[in-house]
């Protein structure tokens, strides 16, 4: 692909107002000074799976897609800061005791067992918090 191929990205999706993607969409659809709704979509996802697009789709180095994975927890990282500052939650969340799980099985093992996503949880709490809101 040449420099000035554009990638053409359409998704859709229309849940219901009062659903928790609803209104999650209806908080990235808000533009504001702050970031706008291309920021508030492009930034997360970078995030998470930018390393792999790189990894999969590109020539890059290992050390390339390394630095890449390198800058992608750094921004997580500081992501779970915001939230836990934002919210009041302490930085001894659930999240590190299931990380802390996660290193002693590698570390037991001596090599990772990365499912993505298979463990995590299902937001069934969150969903029954939120149905209280609709």
């Amino acid at each position: 692909m040449s420099t000035s191929e554009q990638v053409n990205f359409v998704f859709r999706h229309q849940p219901k107002k009062r659903s928790k993607y609803g209104v999650l969409l209806t908080y990235i659809c808000e533009d504001n000074a702050e970031m706008t709704r291309s920021d508030r979509i492009l930034h997360p996802v970078a995030a998470f799976w930018l390393p792999f697009a790189y990894k999969h789709c590109s020539n890059a180095s290992l050390s390339e897609v390394q630095q890449m994975a390198r800058s992608a927890v750094y921004q997580l990282k500081l992501h779970i800061q915001y939230l836990e500052d934002s919210f009041g939650l302490s930085s001894h969340s659930v999240l590190s005791e299931t990380t802390q799980a996660k290193d002693k099985e590698f570390s037991s093992n001596g090599k990772e067992n990365f499912e993505p996503f298979l463990d995590v949880e299902d937001f069934s709490e969150e969903d029954d918090i939120l149905s209280q809101f609709t």
